[in-house]
């Protein structure tokens, strides 16, 4: 008994030993000399203190001078790393990516839609403002419709148990108009809590097309007479969150299908997130989209320069950057999206007086 004892106590130690300190320290070592910056991170640095970020990591650039990576749904925390897992017909991803599509999507520069004025060319974005204002009740169709996208509307910035300025302000509505509360009563007779903002947002949007028909309760910034500036909810006909909020809306109508045509197509890893929602690379077709070139090679143009030679470097540049997986034997072209933006920043600076 005490030999069996004493073999099994002796093989333990031994397992521990090679599995938990000579193993590790074996790819430590090897890890450590033959691929020093892989086995620490992939971390990105400026010299020897400032980290920039990992080359396995994604980053949310948001600056227009900057190439985008793809969305993330952990929203690129590395400690929360995995996928929405929305279905192609879930309504919160539908919502999402429409929200992200709205206010950027343009017109091909050759199309119809662009009009006729080249100097002051016709965008999406106008045309679903004037399309919005056609239709006096537009907001009380669109929230009895799009049922997710009016309810994130309503919690936008909730945070704390608190609502922000949007809860905030379906409440106050609906204390002035009691008839808010009245239907939402009569929909849930067997309710005794008081609703919540997004509970209300159908009816509330309901009451206000009828008080400001064609309009959307926008969110400005008001200045004060201590000159301190506020935010505050106002009647809009113009406002970035009429495109964003409407677009799908307005893609669906027949009544313009010859607009929706002539509109940009949109690479899929621009608006879908990765399983990991922390991909540090986009593909080649991204990068090299009107929805990234364009923007950036005007932040990056110099006053007086040739916007279309700086749009074109950087463009090679990206090419040159490219990459594809396991060499070239699967998938398309990939950039790495944080080494590329640093190599932006080393050979097209931004110009003095613009952002970052």
């Amino acid at each position: 008994m005490k030999s069996h004892l004493r073999a099994n106590l002796l093989l333990l130690g031994f397992t521990l030993i090679v599995c938990s300190v000579i193993y590790p320290l074996i790819l430590f070592a090897v890890g450590g000399t033959l691929f020093p910056t892989a086995a620490t991170g992939s971390i990105v640095t400026d010299g020897k203190e400032v980290v920039r970020g990992s080359h396995l990591i994604a980053q949310p650039f948001t600056d227009d001078a900057y190439f985008w990576p793809r969305p993330s749904a952990a929203s690129f925390n590395a400690t929360a790393s995995g996928a929405s897992n929305y279905g192609a017909n879930n309504p919160k991803l539908r919502d999402r990516v429409a929200q992200q599509l709205g206010p950027l999507v343009v017109y091909k520069k050759d199309s119809s839609s662009v009009g006729t004025d080249k100097d002051n060319p016709r965008s999406p974005q106008k045309d679903i403002e004037v399309w919005f204002a056609t239709k006096p009740d537009r907001v009380a169709e669109w929230s009895a419709e799009f049922e997710t996208a009016a309810g994130n509307w309503a919690k936008t910035d909730f945070a704390n148990d608190k609502y922000g300025l949007q809860g905030d302000f379906i409440l106050a509505w609906a204390k002035d108009h009691q008839e808010v509360i009245g239907e939402w009563k009569k929909a849930n007779p067997t309710k005794t809590d008081d609703p919540k903002p997004e509970d209300i947002v159908a009816f509330f949007f309901a009451s206000y097309a009828k008080v400001f028909p064609g309009k959307w309760p926008g969110v400005v910034e008001v200045e004060q007479q201590d000159k301190t500036k506020i935010k505050r909810i106002e009647p809009v006909s113009s406002d970035s969150a009429i495109a964003a909020n409407f677009f799908e809306m307005w893609l669906r109508d027949p009544a313009n299908k010859d607009k929706v045509s002539d509109l940009e197509p949109v690479v899929a890893d621009m608006v879908m997130a990765s399983a990991s929602g922390l991909d540090p690379d986009i593909t080649l077709r991204n990068a090299l989209s009107v929805y990234q070139l364009d923007r950036i090679a005007a932040k990056r143009t110099p006053q007086g320069g040739n916007q279309k030679t700086v749009r074109e470097e950087i463009a090679a540049l990206a090419r040159k950057m490219s990459f594809t997986p396991l060499s070239g034997l699967i998938g398309e072209p990939l950039v790495n999206v944080l080494d590329l933006n640093r190599e932006l920043d080393v050979r097209f600076p931004v110009p003095s007086g613009g952002s970052p």
